[in-house]
C-alpha cells in the first residue's frame, strides 16, 4: 500500500473512531459486544469444522500410532512366550537324554509323549508340537485334527532352518496347513536342541505350530477402535495376519503403503482405490514384523461434520439470545452511571446535599461510594475553610493587640540598660541587651522561617543569659561548617531542645554540663544532632517521652516534652511527615535529639556534584 493509501485509511479510521467516541455508553457497549462476541463467534463457527476435523485427524493419528505400537508389543510378548516354550526342553535333562538316546523303550516313549503333551497345553492357540531327533524319528502332539499333510516336505526345510539358527529360535511366517480333516493358517517357531552338559552337540529340533487366531482378539479390538483394517507382515512383507482373511500369506511388497512404512513407527495419509486413509504402523525390534493399520478418513471426520452443523445452528441461536442479554446488561450498567452523572451536575450547581445509593460492590458501586466520600469531604473542607478563616481573623486581631506589649517591653529594657551603663553596672547592661535580642528574635511573628546561622546566633544569646544566671555552668560545642549555616529551618528550632536539656538533663548536677551540636548529610536530607552528657533516661521514661512528643499522650504535669513536641509539629507542618525529631537516651550517659530536615534544591545539586 502506498503512503497516500495509508493516509486515506488513517483518516477513515479516525472518522470512525470519533463517531464511535460520540455515541452513548449504552450504544458503545452494544457495538463492542456485537464486535467482540458475535463476530468472532461466527468466525469460530465457520472455522471450527476445519480445525476440529484437523484436530480429530491429528488425535486419531496419534492415538492410533500409540495403540498400534501397544498391540505390536502384545504380539511380541506372545512370541517371546513361544520362544521361551521352545527353550524349555533345554532345562529338562531327562528329555534331552531321551532325545539323544538312539535306543527306544516304553519308558522313553511315554516320558517324551507326556512332556510334549504338557508343552502343547501351555498356550491355547498352539495347534501342534513336533520334536525331531538325529535318528530320523519324531514325536508330536496334536490338539485337533491330525499331523500336517506336508510334514515330509517341510521336515528337511525345518531342519535346515534350525541348524542355521544354531540354537536360536526362528519364526516361520504364516502358511496354510492341511491335515486331511481341516485346514487352518499357522506360523511356526523352530529351535535346534543341543546337549547342554557335554559338547553342545545338536541332538534334534522342536517346532511349534500356532494358529493365527492367537492374534484375532487383539486385531478385532484394534479394528473396533479405529474403524479400519489391520495387516501384520513379516520382514519380507508377506502377510502373517490381516483383518481381511483373503490377504493371508500374500506378498505385499509392491503395495505403496507397505513400502512407505520404513521407520520404527509412524503415520502417513494415503489413497487406496479412490478412498482416503490414515495409515499408522509400527515395526517390532524382536521379530522385525510390521503392524499396519488403515483408518478411513471419512470415518474419522464423520463426527466433525455433525459437530460443524450443530455448532452453526447453536451459534445462530446464541447470537439472538446474546443480543437480548447485551441490551439488558448495557442498560443495567449505564443506568447507575447516568445517576452519578445527574448527581455530579447537582454538585456542580452547588448542591452538596446529594448521595448515591450504593447497592452493589462492583466498579460502578465503588465509584458511587467514592463519589459520596468526595462530596462529604468537600462539605468538610468547606466547613474547615470557614473555621480556618474565622480563626485566622481572630489570630490577626490578637497579633495586632500583642504588638503593643513587645514594643513597650523593648523600650523598657533599653531604659534599664541605659541606667545600668550610667551606674557602671556592665553585667546588668549586658544581660538586658542580650534579653532584648532574644525577645526581638522570638516575638517577631512576621518571619516563621530562619537559617541555621540565625538559630545558632539566637542559641548563643540564650546560653549567654543562662551562664550569667548559673555562673558559666553550661558549655555548648558547635561543630557545624560555615557552608551549612545558610540551610533553612523553622524558627526557634534549636533553642527549645537545648532549653529542654538544661531544665531536665542537668537539673540535679552540681558541676558543669556540655551540649554538643553536630551535623551530618544523608542523601537529600540533613540531620542536626543535639547531644548532652546529662542524667539521661530509663527505657520506660524514654518510651513515655516519645509518646508525648508524638502527641499520643498528653503533656506531663511539669511540662516535659512540650517544647520538643512543638518543634516536631512545626517541622512536619513545614516539610512533611518524612521529617521531624528522633530521641535516644541512656540512663546516666545523656540524651541525643536528631533533627531531620530536607536540603534546599540548590544544595541537593551541589551534593550530587
Amino acid at each position: 500500500m502506498t503512503k497516500m493509501g495509508w493516509r486515506i485509511a488513517g483518516r477513515a479510521f479516525e472518522k470512525l473512531w470519533v463517531a464511535f467516541a460520540n455515541l452513548t455508553m449504552q450504544q458503545k457497549l452494544l457495538i463492542v459486544f456485537l464486535t467482540l462476541v458475535c463476530l468472532p463467534l461466527f468466525m469460530i463457527s465457520y472455522a471450527s469444522s476445519y480445525y476440529y476435523a484437523r484436530s480429530i485427524k491429528a488425535n486419531t493419528t496419534s492415538y492410533a500410532t500409540e495403540i498400534t505400537s501397544k498391540t505390536l508389543l502384545k504380539i511380541d510378548d506372545y512370541v517371546t512366550d513361544l520362544y521361551n516354550m521352545s527353550a524349555m526342553p533345554l532345562y529338562n535333562k531327562d528329555f534331552l537324554g531321551w532325545l539323544a538316546d538312539p535306543n527306544t523303550g516304553l519308558a522313553k516313549e511315554q516320558g517324551m509323549d507326556l512332556y510334549i503333551n504338557n508343552l502343547n497345553k501351555i498356550k491355547p492357540d498352539t495347534v501342534s508340537v513336533y520334536v525331531f531327533d538325529n535318528y530320523g524319528r519324531f514325536k508330536y502332539n496334536i490338539k485337533t485334527g491330525g499331523i500336517r499333510n506336508n510334514l515330509d516336505e517341510v521336515r528337511d526345510e525345518w531342519a535346515k532352518i534350525a541348524m542355521e539358527a544354531d540354537g536360536n529360535p526362528v519364526l516361520v511366517s504364516t502358511q496354510e496347513v492341511s491335515t486331511g480333516k481341516d485346514n487352518y493358517y499357522a506360523f511356526s517357531v523352530i529351535r535346534e536342541l543341543k546337549q547342554v552338559k557335554f559338547d553342545l552337540a545338536p541332538i534334534g529340533f522342536i517346532v511349534f505350530d500356532t494358529n493365527i487366531t492367537a492374534f484375532e482378539r487383539q486385531f478385532r479390538d484394534l479394528d473396533d477402535v479405529t474403524k479400519g483394517q489391520t495387516v501384520l507382515v513379516d520382514e519380507n512383507d508377506k502377510v502373517i495376519y490381516a483383518s481381511d482373511r483373503s490377504l493371508l500369506t500374500r506378498d505385499l511388497s509392491s503395495e505403496e503403503s507397505v513400502r512407505q512404512a520404513t521407520a520404527t513407527s509412524g503415520s502417513f495419509p494415503i489413497r487406496i482405490d479412490g478412498e482416503s486413509y490414515i495409515t499408522t504402523y509400527a515395526r517390532s525390534s524382536l521379530t522385525n514384523w510390521k503392524l499396519i493399520v488403515y483408518i478411513p478418513t471419512a470415518e474419522v471426520t464423520r463426527q466433525a461434520a455433525v459437530t460443524r452443523n450443530v455448532t452453526l445452528l447453536m451459534s445462530g441461536l446464541f447470537v439472538l439470545l446474546a443480543l437480548g442479554i447485551a441490551i439488558a446488561i448495557s442498560y443495567a450498567l449505564t443506568r447507575p452511571l447516568s445517576k452519578i452523572k445527574t448527581l455530579m451536575q447537582e454538585v456542580q450547581t452547588g448542591n452538596l446535599d446529594v448521595s448515591f445509593n450504593q447497592r452493589y460492590r462492583d466498579e460502578v458501586g465503588m465509584l458511587g461510594r467514592h463519589f459520596n466520600i468526595m462530596v462529604t469531604r468537600v462539605r468538610d473542607l468547606l466547613e474547615e475553610v470557614k473555621t480556618t478563616q474565622t480563626r485566622k481573623k481572630e489570630a490577626e486581631y490578637a497579633a495586632l493587640q500583642s504588638q503593643i506589649n513587645p514594643h513597650f517591653i523593648y523600650n523598657t529594657l533599653e531604659t534599664i540598660r541605659m541606667k545600668a551603663e550610667l551606674n557602671d553596672d556592665e553585667e546588668v547592661a549586658d544581660m538586658t541587651f542580650t534579653l532584648g535580642k532574644l525577645l526581638r528574635y522570638g516575638v517577631n511573628h512576621e518571619e516563621q522561617l530562619a537559617t541555621i546561622g540565625q538559630e545558632l546566633e539566637h542559641l548563643g544569646n540564650y546560653i549567654a543569659l543562662q551562664n550569667m544566671r548559673f555562673s558559666n555552668k553550661f558549655t555548648v560545642l558547635v561543630d557545624i561548617p560555615e557552608r551549612d549555616h545558610d540551610i533553612g529551618c523553622v524558627k526557634l528550632m534549636l533553642q527549645p531542645i537545648v532549653e529542654n536539656a538544661i531544665h531536665h538533663a542537668f537539673k540535679n548536677r552540681l558541676g558543669t554540663g556540655t551540649i554538643r551540636i553536630d551535623v551530618r548529610h544523608e542523601g537529600t536530607d540533613v540531620v542536626f544532632i543535639v547531644a548532652d552528657d546529662g542524667c539521661g533516661m530509663s527505657e520506660q521514661e524514654l518510651k513515655t517521652l516519645r509518646e508525648r512528643v508524638a502527641g499520643r499522650l498528653p503533656p506531663a504535669a511539669r511540662g516535659r516534652g512540650i517544647g520538643l513536641r512543638n518543634v516536631r509539629e512545626r517541622i512536619k507542618m513545614q516539610y512533611g511527615e518524612a521529617y521531624g525529631l528522633r530521641i535516644d537516651s541512656r540512663e546516666g550517659e545523656g540524651t541525643v535529639v536528631e533533627i531531620r530536615l530536607p536540603l534546599p534544591p540548590e544544595r541537593e545539586e551541589a551534593e550530587r556534584c
